[in-house]
Order: C-alpha cells, then sequence, then structure tokens
C-alpha cells in the first residue's frame, strides 16, 4: 500500500505513548511493511516540524522512497497541503493520512472553489 504521511502524523509517532496509532503507522513504514512517500518539499517540511528530532527526521530520509513531483497543484487552501497531494499523485498512492482536519487544512471545506 502506497501512502503519503501528513507531518501531524510523524509528529504525533514522537510522542511516546501506549497504543499510539501515529507511531505504529510510522514503524509500518519504516519496517516497508506500506510505502510511504515522500517529495524533497515534504522532506523539508517534516525536517522544519520535527527538527528537534534530527535522528528521527535521518531515519525517514533513509527509510522513504522519494519521488519528484512533475505537476504543481493548487487546490487546498492551506497552501503547504498541495505539496502532499502532489506526492500523493506522483507517486501513486492510495492514501494521505492525517489527524488535521482544521478548517483550510485536509477537510471538505478546503477545496478551493
Amino acid at each position: 500500500m502506497r501512502v503519503v504521511l501528513d507531518t501531524c502524523i510523524l509528529k504525533l509517532a514522537t510522542f511516546p505513548a501506549e497504543n499510539n496509532a501515529s507511531a505504529l503507522i510510522y514503524e509500518l513504514a519504516r519496517a516497508g511493511l506500506i510505502e510511504a512517500w515522500v517529495s524533497p518539499a515534504i522532506l523539508e517540511e517534516y525536517a522544519d516540524v520535527l527538527g528537534n528530532h534530527p535522528e528521527f527526521v535521518a531515519e525517514i530520509v533513509e527509510s522513504f522512497p522519494v519521488c519528484y513531483p512533475l505537476t504543481e497543484l493548487s487546490v487546498i487552501r492551506h497552501e503547504p497541503d498541495n505539496r502532499f497531494l502532489e506526492c500523493a499523485l506522483a507517486a501513486n498512492a492510495e492514501f494521505i493520512i492525517t489527524v488535521n482536519t482544521a478548517p483550510g487544512h485536509f477537510d471538505e471545506n478546503s477545496i478551493r472553489r
């Protein structure tokens, strides 16, 4: 299964907790049981947000396949989220995994009309 992980999933994966679904998703990707694709733009966002966990970012760089989107999208109002759509399209991903449904992000009202 090919997926793209929103940054919030990885941020939540850094918190030690029992039954941490985000940590489980990350471990599945790291083990190669799911393919978690990234693009250079997504890696840059991961590094910015997870900068206080450099070893975690290094594991992501080593474990996740990289694609290079050729299509630039401007579909979601929160502009950085478009990078995840671009990556998903380029990698032929089946899912974008997120918990971010704040207005303007990956919710039904975020699509530009």
